[in-house]
C-alpha cells in the first residue's frame, strides 16, 4: 500500500499529494522523506538514481523534465511493490495529458485550484489506478498539502 504520493515542481511546490485514511496516523509519517529526496538525492545530483531507502521507506520517483515535474511514490519498504515504477509513469503521463498547456504558460495556480477543486477528477482517477494496483479497495483522503 502507498503511503504518500505526490506531484511537485522542481523549485520544490507540491501541486498534489495524497495519503491514504486507513493509515492515517502514520500516513504523515514519510511526508519528511520528500524533503530528505530533495536534500540527499536532488541537491546532490544523483538524480539518475530512482529510488531511496530511508526509516524503512521506499521513496521512488520519475520526472517531467519538459515541464520541471517530479512524481514521487513512498511505501514501507518491506512490501516491495514491483508496481510502483510503472504506475509513476503511467500517472506522469496522465498528469502531463491535462496539465500540460496550464503548466507551460506557467498557470500553476489553475492547476493547483483544479487538484484542490471539491471534486479533483486526477485524484479519482489516481485512487481508482491504485486501487487497481493494489488488488483492493483504498480510501484516500483529501489532498494535504501542507
Amino acid at each position: 500500500m502507498l503511503d504518500l504520493f505526490t506531484v511537485l515542481t522542481s523549485g520544490g511546490i507540491v501541486l498534489f499529494q495524497r495519503s491514504p485514511l486507513a493509515s492515517s496516523a502514520s500516513s504523515s509519517a514519510p511526508r519528511y522523506l520528500i524533503d530528505r529526496v530533495i536534500s540527499d538525492v536532488f541537491m546532490q545530483e544523483r538524480s539518475s538514481e530512482r529510488g531511496y531507502d530511508e526509516d524503512g521507506y521506499t521513496v521512488k520517483w520519475t520526472f517531467a523534465n519538459e515541464l520541471g515535474l517530479i512524481f514521487v511514490a513512498v511505501y514501507q519498504k518491506i512490501l516491495e511493490l514491483t508496481w510502483v515504477d510503472e504506475l509513476l509513469v503511467t500517472v506522469k503521463k496522465m498528469f502531463v495529458k491535462l496539465y500540460a498547456d496550464s503548466l507551460k504558460t506557467g498557470d500553476t495556480t489553475a492547476v493547483i485550484a483544479d487538484l484542490n477543486g471539491v471534486k479533483c477528477n486526477f485524484g479519482t482517477w489516481l485512487d481508482a489506478k491504485v486501487q487497481s494496483y493494489e488488488g483492493t479497495k483504498v480510501v484516500f483522503g483529501p489532498q494535504n498539502i501542507s
